[in-house]
Protein backbone atom coordinates (compact mmCIF):
# COMPACT_ATOMS: atom_id res chain seq x y z
CA UNK A 1 0.00 0.00 0.00
CA UNK A 2 2.84 2.35 0.78
CA UNK A 3 4.51 1.88 -2.85
CA UNK A 4 1.07 1.93 -4.87
CA UNK A 5 -0.02 5.43 -2.32
CA UNK A 6 3.93 6.81 -4.00
CA UNK A 7 3.28 5.68 -7.70
CA UNK A 8 -0.25 7.00 -7.35
CA UNK A 9 1.91 10.34 -6.05
CA UNK A 10 4.21 10.49 -8.96
CA UNK A 11 2.04 9.03 -12.05
CA UNK A 12 -1.79 9.78 -10.87
CA UNK A 13 -3.19 7.84 -14.23
CA UNK A 14 -1.26 4.53 -13.86
CA UNK A 15 -3.63 2.15 -13.11
CA UNK A 16 -2.77 -0.52 -10.21
CA UNK A 17 -4.06 -3.58 -9.96
CA UNK A 18 -3.58 -5.95 -6.85
CA UNK A 19 -3.79 -9.71 -6.93
CA UNK A 20 -4.33 -11.59 -3.69
CA UNK A 21 -4.94 -14.66 -2.25
CA UNK A 22 -8.61 -15.95 -2.51
CA UNK A 23 -9.77 -15.77 1.49
CA UNK A 24 -7.30 -13.55 2.45
CA UNK A 25 -8.21 -11.11 5.04
CA UNK A 26 -5.58 -8.49 2.92
CA UNK A 27 -6.98 -9.31 0.10
CA UNK A 28 -10.34 -7.54 1.99
CA UNK A 29 -8.58 -4.64 3.46
CA UNK A 30 -7.03 -3.63 -0.15
CA UNK A 31 -10.22 -3.57 -1.12
CA UNK A 32 -10.49 -0.55 1.04
CA UNK A 33 -7.72 1.57 -0.51
CA UNK A 34 -8.18 4.38 -3.13
CA UNK A 35 -4.96 3.79 -4.68
CA UNK A 36 -5.67 0.39 -6.16
CA UNK A 37 -8.08 0.45 -9.41
CA UNK A 38 -9.09 -3.61 -9.52
CA UNK A 39 -8.63 -6.37 -7.35
CA UNK A 40 -8.49 -10.02 -8.58
CA UNK A 41 -8.07 -13.11 -6.38
CA UNK A 42 -6.59 -16.51 -7.41
CA UNK A 43 -5.75 -19.58 -5.30
CA UNK A 44 -2.09 -20.18 -3.55
CA UNK A 45 -0.24 -23.23 -1.90
CA UNK A 46 1.32 -22.60 1.13
CA UNK A 47 4.16 -25.22 1.53
CA UNK A 48 4.03 -25.75 5.83
CA UNK A 49 7.39 -26.19 7.48
CA UNK A 50 8.29 -26.36 10.78
CA UNK A 51 11.94 -27.34 11.65
CA UNK A 52 11.66 -27.41 15.23
CA UNK A 53 9.65 -30.71 14.15
CA UNK A 54 12.20 -31.88 12.72
CA UNK A 55 11.00 -35.79 11.56
CA UNK A 56 7.92 -35.56 13.00
CA UNK A 57 6.52 -33.22 10.22
CA UNK A 58 7.31 -36.28 7.44
CA UNK A 59 5.17 -38.59 9.94
CA UNK A 60 2.33 -36.00 10.05
CA UNK A 61 -0.48 -36.73 8.19
CA UNK A 62 -2.50 -33.63 8.19
CA UNK A 63 0.56 -31.25 7.60
CA UNK A 64 0.98 -33.82 4.57
CA UNK A 65 -2.11 -33.08 3.51
CA UNK A 66 -2.76 -29.93 3.63
CA UNK A 67 0.42 -29.75 1.51
CA UNK A 68 -0.78 -32.28 -0.65
CA UNK A 69 -4.08 -30.09 -1.18
CA UNK A 70 -2.47 -26.72 -1.50
CA UNK A 71 -0.27 -28.48 -4.21
CA UNK A 72 -2.99 -28.29 -6.31
CA UNK A 73 -4.27 -25.02 -5.27
CA UNK A 74 -0.90 -23.94 -6.81
CA UNK A 75 -1.50 -25.67 -9.88
CA UNK A 76 -5.10 -24.08 -10.14
CA UNK A 77 -3.32 -20.49 -9.22
CA UNK A 78 -0.79 -20.74 -11.89
CA UNK A 79 -4.02 -21.48 -14.35
CA UNK A 80 -6.08 -18.42 -12.85
CA UNK A 81 -3.08 -15.93 -12.62
CA UNK A 82 -2.11 -16.90 -16.17
CA UNK A 83 -5.94 -15.76 -17.68
CA UNK A 84 -6.12 -12.87 -15.42
CA UNK A 85 -2.59 -11.44 -16.16
CA UNK A 86 -3.34 -12.24 -20.17
CA UNK A 87 -6.59 -10.21 -19.77
CA UNK A 88 -5.09 -6.87 -18.11
CA UNK A 89 -1.55 -7.21 -19.64
CA UNK A 90 0.30 -5.25 -17.07
CA UNK A 91 3.61 -3.65 -17.99
CA UNK A 92 5.14 -4.86 -14.95
CA UNK A 93 3.99 -7.08 -11.87
CA UNK A 94 5.53 -6.61 -8.19
CA UNK A 95 6.23 -9.06 -6.00
CA UNK A 96 6.72 -9.19 -1.94
CA UNK A 97 7.30 -12.11 -1.38
CA UNK A 98 4.78 -14.05 -0.30
CA UNK A 99 3.00 -17.04 -1.34
CA UNK A 100 0.23 -16.17 -3.56
CA UNK A 101 3.81 -14.31 -5.33
CA UNK A 102 4.45 -17.67 -6.81
CA UNK A 103 1.27 -18.44 -9.36
CA UNK A 104 1.14 -14.97 -9.83
CA UNK A 105 4.50 -14.23 -10.70
CA UNK A 106 5.01 -17.29 -12.70
CA UNK A 107 1.54 -16.60 -14.57
CA UNK A 108 3.53 -13.63 -15.71
CA UNK A 109 6.53 -15.11 -16.83
CA UNK A 110 4.01 -17.69 -19.10
CA UNK A 111 2.83 -14.34 -20.92
CA UNK A 112 6.20 -12.56 -21.33
CA UNK A 113 5.36 -10.12 -18.34
CA UNK A 114 8.57 -9.01 -16.67
CA UNK A 115 8.19 -8.90 -12.84
CA UNK A 116 9.73 -7.85 -9.83
CA UNK A 117 10.92 -9.15 -6.18
CA UNK A 118 11.23 -7.55 -2.64
CA UNK A 119 12.88 -9.40 0.48
CA UNK A 120 11.81 -7.18 3.64
CA UNK A 121 13.81 -9.83 5.10
CA UNK A 122 17.50 -10.57 6.27
CA UNK A 123 16.98 -14.33 4.15
CA UNK A 124 14.72 -14.02 0.82
CA UNK A 125 11.63 -15.89 1.13
CA UNK A 126 10.59 -18.91 -0.30
CA UNK A 127 8.29 -17.76 -2.97
CA UNK A 128 10.51 -15.72 -3.75
CA UNK A 129 13.55 -18.64 -4.37
CA UNK A 130 11.04 -20.33 -6.17
CA UNK A 131 10.50 -17.19 -8.74
CA UNK A 132 14.20 -15.70 -8.41
CA UNK A 133 15.30 -17.34 -11.97
CA UNK A 134 12.83 -15.35 -13.64
CA UNK A 135 12.71 -12.13 -12.10
CA UNK A 136 13.55 -8.86 -13.99
CA UNK A 137 15.04 -7.11 -10.96
CA UNK A 138 15.56 -8.09 -6.87
CA UNK A 139 14.79 -5.65 -4.41
CA UNK A 140 16.29 -6.03 -1.39
CA UNK A 141 16.21 -4.30 2.66
CA UNK A 142 19.74 -5.36 3.31
CA UNK A 143 23.17 -4.87 1.55
CA UNK A 144 23.00 -7.21 -2.03
CA UNK A 145 25.67 -9.45 -1.00
CA UNK A 146 23.03 -10.68 2.18
CA UNK A 147 21.25 -12.47 -0.80
CA UNK A 148 22.07 -15.05 -3.01
CA UNK A 149 20.81 -13.31 -6.14
CA UNK A 150 23.07 -11.88 -8.64
CA UNK A 151 24.45 -8.40 -7.68
CA UNK A 152 24.04 -6.54 -11.31
CA UNK A 153 19.97 -7.66 -10.86
CA UNK A 154 19.88 -6.78 -7.15
CA UNK A 155 19.34 -3.41 -5.65
CA UNK A 156 19.07 -2.50 -2.00
CA UNK A 157 15.90 -0.39 -1.64
CA UNK A 158 15.06 -0.93 2.03
CA UNK A 159 11.56 -1.47 3.75
CA UNK A 160 8.56 0.80 1.57
CA UNK A 161 6.68 1.91 4.42
CA UNK A 162 3.32 4.20 4.58
CA UNK A 163 4.54 7.71 4.83
CA UNK A 164 2.80 7.83 7.96
CA UNK A 165 5.23 6.30 9.90
CA UNK A 166 8.02 9.28 11.02
CA UNK A 167 10.04 10.10 13.81
CA UNK A 168 7.71 10.51 16.77
CA UNK A 169 8.29 13.82 18.66
CA UNK A 170 6.90 14.71 22.42
CA UNK A 171 4.35 16.89 20.79
CA UNK A 172 3.33 14.07 18.01
CA UNK A 173 3.05 11.58 20.63
CA UNK A 174 1.10 14.16 23.08
CA UNK A 175 -1.25 14.81 19.72
CA UNK A 176 -1.97 10.63 19.36
CA UNK A 177 -2.87 10.19 22.48
CA UNK A 178 -5.70 13.35 22.12
CA UNK A 179 -6.69 11.48 18.98
CA UNK A 180 -7.23 8.15 20.54
CA UNK A 181 -8.52 9.63 24.13
CA UNK A 182 -5.39 8.58 25.77
CA UNK A 183 -4.26 10.29 28.93
CA UNK A 184 -1.09 12.26 28.00
CA UNK A 185 0.23 11.29 31.61
CA UNK A 186 -0.24 7.44 30.80
CA UNK A 187 2.46 5.00 30.51
CA UNK A 188 1.46 3.17 27.42
CA UNK A 189 2.23 0.33 26.32
CA UNK A 190 1.50 -1.82 23.25
CA UNK A 191 1.68 -5.26 21.92
CA UNK A 192 1.37 -6.24 18.50
CA UNK A 193 1.96 -9.89 17.03
CA UNK A 194 1.85 -8.96 13.01
CA UNK A 195 -1.12 -8.78 10.83
CA UNK A 196 -2.55 -11.83 12.34
CA UNK A 197 -1.69 -11.77 15.97
CA UNK A 198 0.48 -14.20 17.66
CA UNK A 199 -1.67 -16.51 20.02
CA UNK A 200 1.86 -17.67 22.19
CA UNK A 201 2.37 -14.60 22.99
CA UNK A 202 -0.98 -13.24 23.52
CA UNK A 203 -1.88 -15.90 25.76
CA UNK A 204 1.41 -15.13 27.95
CA UNK A 205 1.00 -11.27 28.47
CA UNK A 206 -3.01 -11.48 29.23
CA UNK A 207 -1.69 -13.94 32.02
CA UNK A 208 1.13 -11.05 32.95
CA UNK A 209 -1.33 -8.10 32.35
CA UNK A 210 -3.26 -8.38 36.42
CA UNK A 211 0.22 -7.96 38.18
CA UNK A 212 1.43 -5.06 35.56
CA UNK A 213 -1.86 -3.29 36.03
CA UNK A 214 -0.92 -3.67 39.48
CA UNK A 215 2.53 -2.87 39.62
CA UNK A 216 2.23 0.19 37.19
CA UNK A 217 -0.67 2.17 38.12
CA UNK A 218 -0.62 4.80 35.46
CA UNK A 219 -0.82 2.12 32.71
CA UNK A 220 -2.40 1.55 29.72
CA UNK A 221 -2.22 -1.17 27.06
CA UNK A 222 -2.98 -1.44 23.52
CA UNK A 223 -3.08 -5.00 22.51
CA UNK A 224 -3.93 -5.94 18.90
CA UNK A 225 -4.53 -9.65 18.98
CA UNK A 226 -5.51 -10.57 15.26
CA UNK A 227 -8.56 -10.94 13.92
CA UNK A 228 -8.66 -14.74 14.60
CA UNK A 229 -7.89 -14.25 18.21
CA UNK A 230 -9.99 -11.33 19.02
CA UNK A 231 -13.06 -12.57 21.02
CA UNK A 232 -11.12 -15.13 22.72
CA UNK A 233 -8.39 -12.73 23.82
CA UNK A 234 -11.69 -10.08 24.80
CA UNK A 235 -13.09 -12.74 26.80
CA UNK A 236 -10.05 -13.54 28.53
CA UNK A 237 -9.62 -10.45 29.84
CA UNK A 238 -13.04 -9.72 30.70
CA UNK A 239 -12.44 -12.86 33.14
CA UNK A 240 -9.43 -11.74 34.55
CA UNK A 241 -9.35 -8.30 35.22
CA UNK A 242 -11.54 -5.52 37.48
CA UNK A 243 -12.72 -2.99 35.39
CA UNK A 244 -10.93 -0.29 36.84
CA UNK A 245 -7.95 -1.89 34.63
CA UNK A 246 -10.28 -2.91 31.73
CA UNK A 247 -10.93 1.24 30.94
CA UNK A 248 -6.79 1.30 30.41
CA UNK A 249 -7.11 -1.70 27.89
CA UNK A 250 -8.09 -1.48 24.10
CA UNK A 251 -7.73 -4.49 22.59
CA UNK A 252 -7.89 -4.33 18.84
CA UNK A 253 -7.93 -7.32 15.93
CA UNK A 254 -6.48 -5.79 13.40
CA UNK A 255 -5.65 -1.97 11.91
CA UNK A 256 -4.51 0.41 9.52
CA UNK A 257 -3.63 2.68 11.95
CA UNK A 258 -0.83 0.69 13.84
CA UNK A 259 1.38 4.02 13.66
CA UNK A 260 -1.13 5.91 15.69
CA UNK A 261 -0.80 3.37 18.10
CA UNK A 262 2.89 2.54 17.90
CA UNK A 263 3.26 6.75 17.88
CA UNK A 264 1.39 6.70 21.13
CA UNK A 265 3.16 4.28 22.95
CA UNK A 266 5.98 4.44 25.35
CA UNK A 267 6.97 1.14 24.85
CA UNK A 268 5.96 -1.54 22.25
CA UNK A 269 6.42 -5.22 22.42
CA UNK A 270 6.51 -6.95 18.95
CA UNK A 271 7.65 -9.80 16.88
CA UNK A 272 10.74 -9.64 14.42
CA UNK A 273 8.74 -8.99 11.05
CA UNK A 274 10.98 -6.76 9.35
CA UNK A 275 8.57 -4.00 8.22
CA UNK A 276 7.23 -3.94 11.51
CA UNK A 277 10.53 -3.25 12.87
CA UNK A 278 11.08 -0.58 10.29
CA UNK A 279 8.21 0.95 11.03
CA UNK A 280 9.45 1.18 14.71
CA UNK A 281 12.89 2.55 13.64
CA UNK A 282 11.43 5.15 11.70
CA UNK A 283 9.46 6.33 14.59
CA UNK A 284 12.22 5.59 17.18
CA UNK A 285 9.86 3.49 19.33
CA UNK A 286 11.56 1.47 22.34
CA UNK A 287 11.19 -2.28 21.57
CA UNK A 288 10.84 -5.37 23.45
CA UNK A 289 11.74 -8.12 20.67
CA UNK A 290 10.01 -11.68 20.57
CA UNK A 291 10.86 -13.24 17.11
CA UNK A 292 9.15 -16.33 16.14
CA UNK A 293 11.43 -19.20 16.70
CA UNK A 294 9.28 -21.49 14.68
CA UNK A 295 8.99 -20.08 11.10
CA UNK A 296 11.10 -22.48 9.10
CA UNK A 297 13.38 -19.69 6.99
CA UNK A 298 14.88 -18.38 10.97
CA UNK A 299 14.47 -14.63 9.45
CA UNK A 300 12.92 -13.35 12.62
CA UNK A 301 15.27 -14.80 14.59
CA UNK A 302 18.14 -12.97 12.27
CA UNK A 303 16.24 -9.66 12.05
CA UNK A 304 16.27 -9.65 15.99
CA UNK A 305 19.60 -10.39 16.70
CA UNK A 306 20.95 -7.71 14.36
CA UNK A 307 19.49 -5.14 16.18
CA UNK A 308 20.08 -6.18 19.46
CA UNK A 309 23.70 -6.43 19.01
CA UNK A 310 23.33 -2.90 18.48
CA UNK A 311 21.33 -2.44 21.38
CA UNK A 312 18.30 -0.87 19.41
CA UNK A 313 16.22 -3.21 21.30
CA UNK A 314 15.48 -5.49 24.15
CA UNK A 315 15.63 -9.26 22.75
CA UNK A 316 13.54 -12.24 24.19
CA UNK A 317 13.85 -15.89 22.87
CA UNK A 318 10.27 -17.23 22.94
CA UNK A 319 11.62 -20.69 23.92
CA UNK A 320 13.02 -18.95 27.26
CA UNK A 321 9.54 -17.90 27.82
CA UNK A 322 8.11 -20.71 28.00
CA UNK A 323 10.75 -21.67 30.71
CA UNK A 324 10.07 -18.27 32.56
CA UNK A 325 6.56 -16.71 31.76
CA UNK A 326 7.66 -14.16 34.54
CA UNK A 327 10.62 -12.99 32.21
CA UNK A 328 8.32 -10.96 29.69
CA UNK A 329 6.56 -9.03 32.72
CA UNK A 330 9.52 -8.09 34.75
CA UNK A 331 11.44 -6.59 31.66
CA UNK A 332 8.62 -5.00 30.97
CA UNK A 333 8.21 -3.47 34.43
CA UNK A 334 12.31 -3.01 34.28
CA UNK A 335 11.77 -0.68 30.85
CA UNK A 336 8.82 1.35 31.73
CA UNK A 337 10.15 2.48 34.59
CA UNK A 338 13.48 3.79 33.37
CA UNK A 339 13.09 6.62 31.40
CA UNK A 340 16.84 6.64 30.86
CA UNK A 341 16.75 3.23 29.09
CA UNK A 342 13.89 4.21 27.16
CA UNK A 343 15.86 6.55 25.61
CA UNK A 344 18.57 4.75 25.16
CA UNK A 345 16.84 2.37 22.76
CA UNK A 346 15.22 5.30 20.95
CA UNK A 347 18.49 6.77 20.34
CA UNK A 348 19.74 3.06 19.15
CA UNK A 349 16.92 1.91 17.10
CA UNK A 350 16.82 5.12 14.97
CA UNK A 351 20.01 4.67 13.79
CA UNK A 352 18.34 1.87 11.44
CA UNK A 353 15.70 4.08 10.15
CA UNK A 354 15.91 3.82 6.30
CA UNK A 355 13.09 6.92 5.62
CA UNK A 356 11.60 7.38 1.53
CA UNK A 357 11.77 3.71 0.39
CA UNK A 358 8.42 3.40 -0.43
CA UNK A 359 9.42 6.55 -2.85
CA UNK A 360 12.31 5.09 -4.13
CA UNK A 361 10.93 1.56 -5.16
CA UNK A 362 7.62 3.67 -6.49
CA UNK A 363 10.39 5.55 -9.18
CA UNK A 364 12.43 2.37 -9.56
CA UNK A 365 8.95 0.35 -10.78
CA UNK A 366 7.65 3.03 -12.97
CA UNK A 367 11.14 3.62 -14.89
CA UNK A 368 11.55 -0.63 -14.84
CA UNK A 369 8.04 -0.47 -16.45
CA UNK A 370 8.37 1.96 -18.93
CA UNK A 371 11.72 0.65 -20.62
CA UNK A 372 10.16 -2.62 -20.57
CA UNK A 373 7.39 -1.71 -23.13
Amino acid sequence: MAIADEIKKIEPNIELIYIGQKGDIFTDVTNLASCVDNIYKVRAGKFRRYPSDGIKQVLDISTFLKNFRDFFFLIAGIFQSYLILKKIKPNIVFSRGGYVSVPVCLGAKLNNIPYITHDSDSIASLANRIIAPWALKHFVSMPEDTYKYPIDKTINTGIPLSSNFIKITPKLKNDYRKKLNIDINKKVLMLIGGGQGARELNNLFIKSSLKLFESIPNLYVIHVVGKLNYDLAKNKYSKLLPNKYLKSLKVIDYTNEVYLYSGASDLIITRAGATNLAEFAIQAKPCIVIPSSYLASGHQIENAYLLSRSGAVELIIDKDLEKNNELLENKILELLNSEEKLIELSVNFYRFAKPGSAHKIAKLIIELASSSN
